[in-house]
């Protein structure tokens, strides 16, 4: 069986030197308030910065990518609600179509 090259080599030693460590911090409590907390500041952040950048963007009278979500969302229902009166005016034509051969093809069938 070959052997692994050299840097995976390295990697292995160096992961089982320090695994133990980082597995024992990353297990407590005081570690997961820490990335609690990370998270949350991270959101408050994000939403601070959109916040601004949507009233930057309305100030120079520009969608901001809250009005682009919106509009997105419209045009998807609108698409669908489109999809679906096609559906139903095929239908609906096909319908008429057997209707009209079927009186059609009694008359037809009879002398006048």
């Amino acid at each position: 069986m070959a052997r692994p090259p050299l840097w995976r080599r390295l990697y292995d030693t160096a992961e089982r030197a320090v695994a133990p460590h980082v597995e024992s911090v990353v297990r407590t409590e005081q570690f997961a308030r820490a990335a609690a907390l990370a998270s949350s500041a991270q959101a408050t952040a994000r939403a601070r910065a959109e916040a601004l950048s949507s009233r930057v963007w309305h100030l120079m009278n520009l969608p901001a990518g809250t009005d682009m979500a919106r509009l997105r969302t419209q045009i998807g229902a609108l698409d669908r609600e489109v999809r679906r009166l096609s559906l139903r005016l095929e239908q609906q034509a096909r319908n008429d179509e057997r209707t009209d051969g079927k009186e059609t093809d009694g008359a037809a069938a009879r002398p006048p």
